[in-house]
Formats: C-alpha cells, structure tokens, sequence
C-alpha cells in the first residue's frame, strides 16, 4: 500500500475535517428547509380546506353559436362552522341569461347592461357541506368574441378571500346535419349565374366593339342594381315574409362595437397623426317564442340595426314581460321585436339604385351612338 507524502498528511487531514464540519453543519439547515416546507404546505393545505371551494361546470359543451346551456355552480364549506354564502355570476356580452333557480335574480334588473350580473340569496351553508345552484344562458349569434362567465362565492361577515371559478372559450359555429351544398348551394348557384351573367356581358360588348369604358359602366350598373335590390329586400322582408309571434324577453342587453380610425400629416421635418375612436352600441334582447314545431330561443332586436337610436328603444323593454316580435319562419333564429326599415338602408340602397341606372343608360347609350 502506498503512504502519501509526510508532507502532505497534514493538509489532506484539515481539508477532510473541514469537509466534515461543512456537511454537520448543512444538515440542521437541510433538515429545517424540509420541515418549512412541509409546514408550509401543511398550512397551505389546511386554508383550502378552511375557505370556501367553488366549481362550475358547463354543458354541453364545447360552446356553440346559438345554443342554450346549462351552468351547474356547486360551492363546498371546508370549514368545522356554519356560514352563510353569497354567490354572484357575471355574464359576458355573448353570454345571455335565459332562466335560472334557487332565485336567482338580476343585481341591476331596470338597466340594459353590457355584462349581467347575477346574485343569489344567501345560501345557509353548515359546516362540511355543499350547495348548488344553476342557471341556463344562450350563446348569442349576434356578438362576436369569446364566452365568459365568472362566479364568486363570498363567506358573508368573514374576512376570507373570494372564491372565483371562471370560464373563458371561443364558440364554435353548430355542426348542421346538411352538408355544404345543402347549406350554401342555393347561394353558390346564384352567385356564379351572377359571375357568368359579368363575363357573357362583357364579352358582347367586346364582340360589338363598344370599348372597355362601357362594358365597365354595364357591370358596375348591375352590381349597384344588385346591392339596392338586397338592401331593400332586407329591409322589408319582416314586413312580408316573417311570421307574427308573442316573445317572452328573457335578457335585456347591448354589445359595444369600437372601430379605431388614425390620420396623419407628414412634412419635411414633422410627422403627427391622430386617432379617433368610434363606439357604437348594438341593443339585443333575448327572446323566446314559440313557433308551430318548437320553442325557440334567440337574440334578435332590429333586422338591420342602425346602432343610432335604438338604445333609447331598448329602454323600453324589460326581463319578463312579453312583447309582439316576427320571425323568419325559413330560420327561426332570426327574430325582431321593431320592422322599422332605417333611414341609412333607404338611402343607401336608392343611391346604390340611381348610380347603377345612370351607369346603365350611359352604357347603353354609347353602345346607340356607336351603331348610328
């Protein structure tokens, strides 16, 4: 066996002394960190249990354009007492209450809101016990966005953190039981008859030796026909088409629409630009009907709504009265309560009709001239 050095016995010895001392000394400490943690844990642990556990709980899901669901809210007392519990549900702009229980009731039931916010009574909740309560809401097709809902449960006369359970999802467009062209053939047919209509009509004008510029003017008059001609079908299509229903308003709501719009000027040694903000507000209601197959539920207010005025009508609405509405019976998920045609369609689409003329007449006039 081999000795080391006299020389270095010494060292060898203080190094591997200290050594030893370092990990006698690291032990306490690792031994206390331990038991911090697992008393911090056990701590952590024991408040959970203490305050109140929520859970919401959705179906069916996924979250589907124009479809009701069911919200189960379920809160647990993980205390030794008994507490008195207050539960509070916030409704996002697409999300819209259609009925509930346990009395349930609107916080600010006078007012159209943005987002609802829903309370029920204080729930008598004793120790080691749960609760539930639930509501039904409406994901609407007239706003677009991501679904949220938010619950609080609140332990009333303690100082105790809320209890929070939230649902943020992107809604999904429903699965129809007609494929694409069952769907959408009807659209797509007459659209390349209206594609095929352009190009036979441009190629005779070509043929006749008319010009470009009037082949031009016989298109664009055509599609300007054609934007008046839907505009003002649109608008009076309740009038003539829809069916007559008694609606029962389950939520009395609008949407907020911003559009951002920036200008600016530049110089040879300055740049500045403004922007301006555009808000508009879209009044909804949600409604349930009755048609001779089923009942319906929807969202619907004006068929094509000028976002100016109307908020003033809507103040004339509230949850659980009834009002006269009309239906598209085709698709009864289009509902109004007012056929009022706007102002802006009318003029609008007679603009659209009286440029598509005057183009048509200069169209066809040249194509006279040219053949005298």
């Amino acid at each position: 066996m081999k000795i080391l050095h006299p020389g270095l016995v010494r060292p060898a010895l203080a190094i591997a002394l200290a050594l030893l001392l370092s990990f006698a000394m690291a032990l306490p400490c690792i031994a206390q960190t331990d038991d911090a943690d697992n008393v911090a844990h056990a701590q952590s642990k024991a408040q959970r249990d203490d305050d109140l556990r929520l859970t919401l709980d959705v179906s069916p899901r996924p979250l589907v354009y124009g479809t009701v669901h069911d919200a189960t809210i379920r809160v647990s007392n993980g205390s030794a007492t008994a507490r008195q519990v207050r539960i509070t549900a916030l409704l996002g702009e697409v999300v819209h209450f259609v009925d509930g229980a346990q009395g349930v009731r609107f916080v600010h039931p006078d007012a159209p809101e943005q987002e609802r916010l829903l309370a029920w009574p204080s729930i008598a909740l004793p120790a080691d016990a749960s609760a539930e309560v639930g509501f039904r809401f409406l994901v609407s097709w007239d706003v677009t966005g991501d679904a949220y809902l938010q619950v609080d449960a609140e332990a009333v006369g303690e100082e105790l953190p809320l209890a929070v359970a939230h649902l943020r999802e992107t809604p999904q467009l429903p699965d129809g039981e007609r494929g694409f062209l069952a769907q959408y053939g009807a659209v797509l047919v007459f659209f390349l008859l209206f594609v095929a209509l352009q190009v036979a009509l441009y190629r005779y004008t070509r043929r006749k030796r008319g010009g470009l510029l009037k082949a031009l003017s016989l298109v664009g008059a055509l599609l300007l026909l054609f934007f008046a001609a839907t505009g003002l079908r649109n608008a009076f299509e309740p009038w003539f088409e829809w069916q007559a229903a008694t609606c029962e308003v389950l939520d009395v709501r609008y949407a907020v629409d911003t559009h951002e719009s920036s200008s600016g000027s530049s110089g040879s040694r300055s740049q500045a630009s403004r922007s301006t903000t555009t808000r508009l507000e879209i009044p909804l209601l949600t409604l349930r009907f009755r048609t001779p197959e089923r009942s319906i539920v929807s969202t619907g207010f004006r068929n094509q709504s000028s976002s100016t005025g109307d908020m003033a009508l809507l103040a004339n609405f509230r949850a659980g009265t009834t009002t006269d509405c009309f239906y598209d019976p085709d698709d009864p998920g289009w509902v109004v309560v007012t056929r009022d045609v706007t102002v802006t369609t009318i003029v609008f689409s007679l603009l659209f009709a009286a440029v598509g003329v005057l183009l048509g007449w200069l169209g066809l006039r040249r194509r006279k001239q040219r053949t005298t």
